[in-house]
């Protein structure tokens, strides 16, 4: 037969816990998305024609795109978290 226990609410700790990281979660995402726009500015303003600049703004560009994929994955992370702590 099966029973019906309730779950056990979190402690004030726990709670604290969960809503501490996910904080910094925001803040870090908020920081890498910030941080990918700046790359993009810098990236569009930089029009260069010598092979060294040129490498430069590919990397820019690179840089960009891996900035956006980190924040959208720390937001994932911290909606992942959120939906099981808070349900």
């Amino acid at each position: 037969m099966l029973t019906i226990a309730p779950a056990q609410a979190p402690s004030a700790a726990d709670l604290w816990a969960v809503l501490t990281a996910l904080r910094l979660l925001d803040d870090a995402a908020e920081d890498a998305a910030a941080a990918r726009i700046e790359a993009a500015r810098l990236t569009d303003e930089t029009r260069w024609q010598a092979a060294g600049p040129r490498r430069l703004r590919q990397a820019l560009t690179e840089y960009t795109v891996h900035l956006a994929r980190l924040a959208d994955e720390l937001w994932f992370q911290r909606d992942q978290i959120a939906r099981n702590a808070l349900g």
